[in-house]
């Protein structure tokens, strides 16, 4: 689709408050336009067309997709994780209007509709189902619109889409802050139209999956070894949630190394679980396999986080260090307390702790967690002072919920 006009991106942006009708359920319109689009293209594990169909299955704002393709182009059963009411016309046109004017007595009366070739960001399909005029989106000022649009069927009237006029918003203008993501996250809408495009997609991909805000093992350390393990497991069978089992099973026996005082091995372990724990989630996300018992993920974390802690008081007490016990629990303690801080001001005040403030958002790099709790014992592990590294966690521990329930007191004391 080409050719129309540019207009400001404030109005609707991601992040500013929807047209009253954003609740109203939509057609989808998927569509092979030409004869170089190639919807199989694998990009991030599974196809392009996949990835948008399971796209747009996930949102309440679609309530039925119909995809147009030219006459004789085959395509495969789709996964189950389509489960959105899906109809496959055959339509004709050299290119998407015409062929959406084929298929006109398929569409409804507003519709948003998507090339099946476009890598496409959730956030922007969001944004087209709460528009009221048709409007089309671009990657960048000036720049070719691509085939991502909300559109009204009387539109069609036009015989070409510039004879339409149809409004355009800049990709590059919009308002990028994710919250759930902790931070800025660029937009993503991109044609594939090489292997050399499909390469480049991953790196959008990867980028878009990795969360902003993090510690300095997660932000250093973990993201070239997480990446390199989901480019080799999105193309196979092995799901999100078994990665998450074998994660738990693997935390489980880190502590089981620490009780029996395999020190040096259990914290070897533990940087090995500390990966895994970032592969799960970017696995799902990547290959648009999210589900209930991943969100649950974090419940399995505090269980086998806390048995380190347990474990290691156990033993160094018994080892000639009679404070690592209460040194265990005040660390499980101060955990807690950590725990229940992030969950009150998700709930009440709709936010993270993270990114309440510039100050939260530096002190998240080195905030006591288990990442850095783990990066603490290994020169006292490998140095012969485990005692020393450990009492050391447990006050870091302590600074860290202290600061964090303070700024919870703070914002208590606001409201």
């Amino acid at each position: 689709m080409g050719g129309a006009h540019e207009r400001s991106p404030d109005a609707g942006a991601p992040g500013s408050a929807p047209p009253s009708t954003a609740s109203a359920r939509l057609q989808a319109v998927v569509i092979c336009p030409d004869a170089t689009a190639n919807p199989l293209r694998s990009v991030g594990g599974i196809t392009l067309l996949e990835r948008l169909l399971r796209q747009l299955s996930e949102m309440e704002t679609v309530e039925c997709i119909v995809l147009l393709k030219p006459r004789g182009l085959s395509l495969p059963p789709l996964s189950k994780r389509v489960r959105k009411a899906l109809s496959c016309q055959d339509a004709s046109g050299d290119n998407a209007w015409e062929m959406m004017r084929d298929a006109r007595a398929h569409l409804r009366e507003r519709f948003i509709v998507v090339a099946a070739d476009l890598l496409i960001d959730q956030r922007l399909l969001a944004w087209l189902t709460a528009q009221t005029a048709d409007v089309m989106l671009s990657p960048g000022p000036g720049g070719r619109p691509e085939t991502a649009a909300f559109l009204r069927a009387q539109s069609l009237d036009s015989p070409s889409l510039e004879a339409a006029r149809i409004e355009v918003v800049a990709v590059s203008s919009l308002p990028s802050f994710w919250e759930s993501m902790h931070g800025e996250v660029p937009f993503h809408l991109r044609r594939i139209a090489s292997e050399r495009d499909a390469e480049e997609a991953w790196q959008i991909l990867l980028d878009y999956i990795q969360r902003r805000t993090l510690e300095l093992p997660a932000r250093y350390f973990d993201p070239f070894f997480e990446n390199l393990m989901v480019r080799r497991l999105a193309p196979t069978a092995i799901t999100a949630n078994q990665v998450t089992l074998a994660t738990t099973v693997l935390g489980f026996a880190v502590a089981a190394l620490y009780l029996t005082g395999w020190l040096r091995a259990g914290v070897l372990l533990a940087i090995l679980v500390e990966v895994l724990d970032g592969v799960d989630g970017k696995l799902a996300r990547i290959t648009r396999t999210t589900s209930k018992a991943g969100e649950y993920e974090h419940i399995l974390d505090f269980f086998y986080e806390n048995s380190w802690w347990l474990a290691l008081g156990r033993f160094l007490s018994t080892n000639g260090s009679p404070f690592a016990w209460r040194a265990a629990l005040l660390m499980v303690a101060f955990d807690l307390t950590d725990n229940i801080v992030y969950s009150i001001a998700d709930v009440k005040w709709g936010r993270s702790i993270d990114n309440a403030s510039p100050f939260l958002s530096r002190f998240r790099l080195i905030a006591g967690r288990r990442n850095i709790y783990s990066w603490i014992f290994v020169p006292g592990f490998f140095l012969g002072a485990p005692a020393f590294s450990f009492y050391l966690a447990a006050a870091w521990a302590g600074v860290t919920a202290a600061i964090h329930a303070a700024w919870g007191i703070a914002e208590a004391r606001k409201a």
